[in-house]
């Protein structure tokens, strides 16, 4: 992904290190960027879409998070959801008053929504068609327009001359666009899924409004409902296979649905009742989830990740799973740490980076928990050729020798004989380093 959100997260993780709080700290910071989104969907409506209470509506849609919790997991989708929906605000704004203000902090809003995550390309891309039609009618200016992209641009290019004086720009494009280019080729017999009720509901009354009220709205309806219309298209005919690349849809759909709520209550009343119960009922099943999930111990919340970091040093290696994310703070001693037998098959076949070979990593870095399991293609997976191609396999004879196993998730923790070592901080390099105990 396009670094931002780590960049805001890299004080917390500073912060926490080396301590399981970090997943909460870093949740709460997406509880907030989430909270922004919906004060600014509650602005949208209540400013420009016909009142208070359709942006109560609205943020009460997006308030209701998918399956998965997206709006309290730390995902960059998140994130630029929040860029897109605060630069549709002061778009929609300079559409108003021709403020150049406004339209500079919209287009440095979207700017940050494809520094989050490089998918919002497509919608921007929808953005941008919109955009030209604005100006073809009259609605919005080239010349302030262009004014308006420098900073973006120049912000950009700056960027740029960072990653190239570190001699990282053209990992960052390969990485960042060109292996991206090949992830919907995983997912070859399960590129879609379903979304959740909780963006159905929304969806279906923002596909209703399209129908009832796109000709005769103001340009602000306008505006959002062909946002609406292009992220549903891109949804419907692009990539979806997990449930948070909803996240845009959810939230452009709430926005117009709570104008067309707004626009049926004031000629039935009783359609505002329904939705109250609505989203009593349903926010009341997800208050008790997430009670759950904060009552209860750390194994449940955070599984394989908080037993690993309970029992490693800042000095230890930790070799991370197959489809199962555990390391937390452990060096890694492998490039592409994370999606072994996918990312790494992906990088290895665009000759991006070699495969590793973990048998010698290990042996040469002797990390303190791996997954002793085989490492399967998903790449293949995704196909229909479940678990028949092995990509990683460690050898009984290395498991056998140096590790045990602890029955959980197929991990194994090195043996206390090739424990030789202690950890201690390093004042003059100002880091942990393994010691000797004999000496």
């Amino acid at each position: 992904h396009h670094p931002l959100m780590w960049y805001l997260g890299a004080p917390l993780v500073g912060l926490f290190e080396y301590n399981l709080r970090v997943v909460d700290a870093v949740n709460m910071l997406t509880i907030c960027i989430t909270t922004i989104t919906m004060i600014y969907i509650y602005r949208i409506n209540k400013a420009f879409l016909g009142g208070a209470l359709g942006g109560l509506l609205a943020a009460a849609f997006l308030g209701l998070p998918h399956e998965s919790l997206y709006n309290k997991d730390f995902k960059p989708d998140n994130y630029m959801v929040m860029g897109l929906v605060v630069g549709l605000y002061y778009f929609l704004c300079y559409i108003k008053n021709k403020g150049l203000f406004n339209l500079s902090l919209s287009f440095i809003a979207f700017f940050s929504a494809f520094m989050f995550t490089q998918k919002s390309a497509l919608i921007l891309f929808g953005v941008f068609l919109i955009i030209l039609y604005l100006i073809k009618d009259e609605k919005v200016s080239l010349k302030d327009c262009i004014q308006s992209g420098i900073l973006p641009v120049v912000i950009y290019l700056l960027y740029l001359a960072y990653l190239h004086k570190h001699d990282i720009l053209t990992m960052y494009f390969r990485a960042n666009f060109e292996l991206n280019s090949h992830i919907p080729d995983v997912f070859f017999t399960r590129r879609y899924i379903y979304p959740a009720y909780e963006t159905i509901v929304p969806t279906i009354i923002s596909l209703y409004g399209c129908f009832r009220y796109m000709y005769s709205s103001n340009v602000y309806a306008k505006v959002i409902g062909m946002c609406f219309i292009v992220e549903f298209i891109v949804r419907l005919y692009y990539f979806t296979p997990f449930a948070y690349y909803y996240a845009f849809l959810h939230a452009i759909a709430s926005i117009y649905a709570g104008y067309v709520l707004n626009e049926i209550i004031k000629n039935n009343k009783k359609i505002l009742y329904f939705f109250l119960i609505y989203f009593i009922i349903l926010g009341g099943i997800y208050a008790k989830l997430y009670s759950r999930r904060i009552s209860v111990g750390d194994d449940y919340k955070y599984g394989a990740s908080g037993y690993v970091l309970r029992h490693t040093t800042p000095c230890d290696y930790v070799l991370n799973g197959y489809r199962i994310g555990y390391n937390l703070f452990g060096k890694d001693p492998v490039f592409i740490w994370n999606l072994l037998g996918q990312i790494d098959v992906i990088a290895d076949s665009i000759g991006l980076y070699p495969l590793a070979d973990l048998e010698m990593m290990i042996r040469k870095y002797r990390p303190k928990f791996i997954f002793g399991n085989t490492y399967y293609d998903t790449y293949k997976d995704y196909r229909g050729a479940i678990m028949v191609y092995p990509i990683h396999q460690i050898s009984k004879q290395l498991l056998n020798e140096m590790y045990r196993p602890l029955h959980r998730d197929g991990i194994y923790v090195l043996k206390p004989d090739y424990q030789s070592y202690e950890c201690k901080y390093n004042n003059r390099t100002k880091s942990y380093e393994y010691v000797d105990k004999n000496f």
